[in-house]
């Protein structure tokens, strides 16, 4: 099929009038949805805003690639729209576009669509089609831009001859900026006389796939990518320039010439890896924040869900007085019984993620099994129950009276030693006969790879019970002696220093070791932590821009106002990253602002001895917040919600002003000009 088989005149609009990036997206998918390819527009538009969140779409030159798999899609689907005025989208080039191709694909979906996308990549990199698509005035026009040109081919090599630069594009859907950067390194390349070959890691699997001999000889190597290349075995010893999709798109003959002058290559060293294993590498062990953000990511739904549902439970109950508060009434109790199971969940769930970002799919079962040794289920440890049934199967191994629930420090560490346990039976495994190499990954592996992280748990899970217990114990005693207030202050500092940068991460992370909740027999129990006052200090950045927007809007330009709405959405859900443009533009003014902001939420929240028992989720899991100055189940959460929502907005509010003030300040005396 060829590019123009999913172009429809009646998906597409020439010299449209929007303003927005928003209102694009709206007009685009209800024609999709009046032409019945697309069921259903709200899935449709929260997909596409997903995939505007992992990465900018908006590729240079003018142009967007706006783009998402969907389950409301029934065809791939290519609408067009041309504008008769740029918007703003935050491109690579921080340069307005014009040019719009949405690409709306089913969530299952062949090869033929993906290859035929493809085309479309090739063809936007040609200047002469770029000007004749913004000088069409018909859908006719616009199609003959791409009907008279071929798409670009492949060098063909004379005899003996070698490819100079290869290479590797991957991104995470494997559409657009996959082949868009693949097209803008070979069009750099041959404009600096060089032969190349470049392959892409798409969603329909690698293609222009690099042979040995292609390795061998080539004078450079580049891996565009912004997800892990698979086969790097192929590379070892070899030096190679790791950058985004965006470096090449963007500049491709600053990204070769960065190669040329050796800035900051990496020597591939994973020898031991087959071919076969893909992700499997022992360079994936060094992303911690990569791999610790892949666990709580897919654990997010279960905190979310968990704390919606048993927040229904408590509300049922409200207003009764006797017993384990959530549990008395009968409907309260199913709300509550539902809640807590999907809560109890995402321990287990980010140990097996973590070792599922650092070794794919072979992680996900032992790294399981460590995060449920973790929680220390009733099966493994608990002690005084009767011995002939089905509980304490470790603890009556082991002395009594110790600390066993290591928590998330015990499914971050397990979720570590799963993965290392998968590469090396994978080392071992690596020569195994080929009439064997299925029984390998559905028996060996999993099998070898459970006993392993069970005798590792066993013996870690009590140090690192310990460890967890000492941080909480030490929570206890900061409130005891009044510092706690400080740390919280220091936290809440730290949280707005770089808007999800590194330190935003060390405080993250401290908050997450913190959590410790009881999700047993005995139901939920809370003690103090510092995650409180970590997630109330990072949803300050995004109200606090979206508040300044709203009530300063002479010290904002229009499209400053415009871009600031989501971010009520952002802070809502604890997205720091919402205020990040802002921050980009404007960094001596929004970070001192967001820093004070972050540091009285946190101490405020520390002061009321607001404990929080989830990693995340913002406001959908404020029926997990406690308040320990208070007794009472429904009195420490109704408390809790109070203090937390005061913490935040007087962070916001301090936060607001100071860089309101500022920003107008500085107008007034010239120092900053905002081009109204």
């Amino acid at each position: 099929m060829t590019i123009a088989n999913y172009f429809h005149e009646t998906t597409t609009i020439i010299k449209g009038t929007v303003k927005t990036k928003t209102a694009v997206f709206e007009e685009l998918s209800a024609l999709l949805v009046k032409n019945n390819i697309v069921t259903n527009q709200q899935q449709l538009l929260q997909d596409l805003e997903k995939r505007e969140k992992e990465g900018v779409t908006g590729v240079g030159d003018g142009i967007a690639i706006p783009h998402c798999s969907s389950s409301a899609v029934n065809q791939p689907t290519i609408a067009i729209m041309t504008l008769a005025t740029e918007i703003d989208w935050q491109s690579l080039d921080n340069k307005p576009v014009d040019l719009i191709f949405m690409i709306v694909t089913p969530a299952q979906g062949g090869k033929e669509h993906i290859q035929a996308l493809s085309q479309l990549a090739m063809f936007l990199t040609n200047k002469d089609t770029i000007k004749q698509l913004r000088r069409a005035t018909s859908y006719q026009e616009l199609i003959n831009a791409f009907q008279t040109k071929e798409a670009p081919e492949a060098d063909k090599l004379a005899p003996n001859q070698h490819y100079d630069v290869i290479g590797i594009t991957a991104c995470p859907t494997g559409i657009a900026h996959t082949y868009m950067a693949k097209e803008k390194l070979e069009e750099a390349a041959k404009a600096m006389g060089y032969t190349v070959k470049i392959e892409t890691q798409g969603r329909s699997g690698p293609e222009s796939v690099l042979t040995p001999e292609d390795i061998a000889n080539a004078k450079i190597i580049i891996f565009a990518a912004d997800k892990a290349v698979t086969n790097l075995g192929r590379f070892a010893n070899k030096e190679v320039l790791e950058v985004g999709t965006k470096d090449a798109i963007y500049d491709g003959q600053a990204v070769i010439k960065r190669y040329l002058n050796h800035d900051r290559l990496t020597t591939i060293k994973n020898k031991g890896a087959s071919d076969e294993v893909g992700e499997i590498s022992l360079k994936q062990f060094k992303y911690v924040s990569r791999n610790l953000l892949g666990g709580v990511s897919r654990m997010l739904p279960f905190v979310v869900a968990g704390g919606i549902i048993l927040g229904i439970g408590f509300l049922l109950d409200s207003g009764y007085t006797g017993g384990a508060f959530g549990t008395n009434r009968p409907i309260a109790r199913w709300f509550s019984g539902l809640g807590k199971i999907a809560f109890a969940m995402m321990i287990p769930i980010l140990g097996a993620y973590v070792a599922y970002s650092i070794v794919g799919p072979q992680g996900l079962l032992p790294g399981m099994i460590a995060g449920l040794a973790a929680t220390a289920p009733e099966m493994l440890y608990s002690p005084g129950q009767d011995p002939t049934k089905w509980v304490n199967e470790w603890g009556s191994l082991l002395p009594s009276g110790l600390q066993y629930n290591s928590g998330f420090i015990g499914a971050l560490v397990g979720g570590y030693a799963a993965a290392f346990i998968v590469y090396g039976l994978t080392v071992i495994f690596k020569k195994i006969p080929q009439s064997l190499r299925g029984v390998k990954d559905i028996v060996f592996i999993p099998v070898l790879s459970v006993l392993a992280i069970g005798v590792v748990m066993f013996a870690l899970n009590i140090p690192l019970g310990y460890f967890a217990y000492g941080l909480k114990l030490g929570v206890t005693k900061l409130n005891e002696y009044n510092v706690s207030v400080i740390v919280g202050l220091i936290l809440g500092f730290m949280m707005c220093v770089d808007l999800g940068g590194p330190v935003n991460k060390v405080a993250y992370t401290l908050g997450t070791l913190s959590i410790n909740p009881d999700v047993g027999q005995s139901g939920f129990v809370y003690e103090p932590t510092i995650m409180g006052s970590v997630m109330a200090a990072g949803m300050v950045p995004p109200l606090a821009i979206a508040c300044s927007c709203l009530v300063f809007k002479k010290v904002w330009t229009p499209k400053d106002r415009e871009a600031s709405r989501a971010n009520w959405f952002l802070a809502l859900c604890f997205i720091t990253e919402g205020a990040i443009p802002y921050a980009a533009k404007d960094p001596k003014r929004v970070l001192p602002a967001m820093m004070v902001g972050g540091a009285i939420t946190g101490a405020v929240t520390m002061a009321f001895q607001v404990s929080l028992s989830a990693p995340h989720g913002g406001i959908f899991v404020f029926a997990l917040l406690r308040s320990n100055l208070f007794s009472g189940t429904g009195l420490q959460i109704g408390m809790g919600i109070v203090f937390y929502l005061l913490a935040i907005i007087l962070g916001a509010i301090a936060s607001t002003c100071v860089l309101s003030f500022w920003r107008m300040h500085d107008i007034k005396k010239g120092k900053l000009n905002i081009n109204l």
